[in-house]
């Protein structure tokens, strides 16, 4: 699924999930899944938490991302359970790096990513003033919300020049791929920051008077589920 495309979508549709949800999903995911042990009943918060990603990603209709990362987190979680608990030495040493990696912070990117694409910049910002955060912060999070969509969107039109400028028969070396790619992107990264802080300005969102939005935020059913989830799954990682 494109970012970018939903990131600055206009249409009437609301996020799945209300904002302030999905941060406190990222969160709980973030918690559980890079403190929790390989055995006991963390082991299977750690399970349950991972697969929550999956839900989003088929509910968006990213079929094959979400199929991807199930079956990496589940061969992830599968090692952690069992294959490392009867290995040793080297081999022991390369399953614990290669599953740790992926089952410990894989799940929370991919949380993040769902929460991208399904939330608007305008559900935010509403979302974090019903939070009473102040302006700094909320200014801040705004311009990271699409900082991130548009410079994918930029590395796209990066490739574009690239394919177009030389044939698809002939493969990119690693210095053409830093030279034609990676400068071009970290030069334009400055720019885009600076745009988008410019943006967030001009739109009034450094005044301290009371803003108007037409975006509808708030919590619904799906809302109330998945913190119940959450909160369990926290309260259950600390319990025990």
């Amino acid at each position: 699924m494109d970012i970018s495309i939903n990131t600055f979508n206009t249409s009437g549709d609301r996020a799945l999930l209300d904002p302030r949800t999905s941060i406190y999903a990222i969160i709980v995911i973030s918690v559980v899944m890079i403190g929790g042990r390989l055995s006991g009943i963390e082991y299977i918060l750690r399970v349950i938490s991972c697969m929550i990603p999956v839900v989003f990603l088929f509910a968006k209709k990213n079929y094959k991302l979400g199929m991807i990362y199930f079956l990496l987190a589940l061969l992830a979680m599968i090692i952690e359970g069992s294959a490392i608990q009867t290995s040793s030495g080297f081999l022991n040493l390369l399953l614990v790096i290669i599953s740790g990696t992926i089952s410990r912070f894989v799940p929370q990117f991919m949380m993040a990513y769902c929460f991208m694409s399904y939330t608007k910049v305008s559900e935010l910002i509403v979302s974090l003033e019903k939070m009473h955060l102040p302006d700094v912060v909320i200014i801040s999070l705004a311009v990271m919300f699409r900082f991130f969509p548009t410079i994918a969107e930029e590395n796209r039109c990066v490739v574009d020049a690239m394919n177009m400028r030389k044939t698809k028969t002939k493969k990119f070396s690693l210095i053409e791929r830093l030279e034609y790619q990676i400068v071009p992107i970290m030069m334009q990264s400055v720019r885009i920051a600076d745009e988008l802080s410019q943006a967030a300005m001009t739109k009034g969102l450094g005044i301290n008077i009371h803003r108007t939005h037409i975006c509808e935020v708030g919590f619904r059913y799906r809302d109330y589920l998945m913190i119940i989830l959450l909160t369990a799954i926290l309260l259950l990682f600390f319990i025990y």
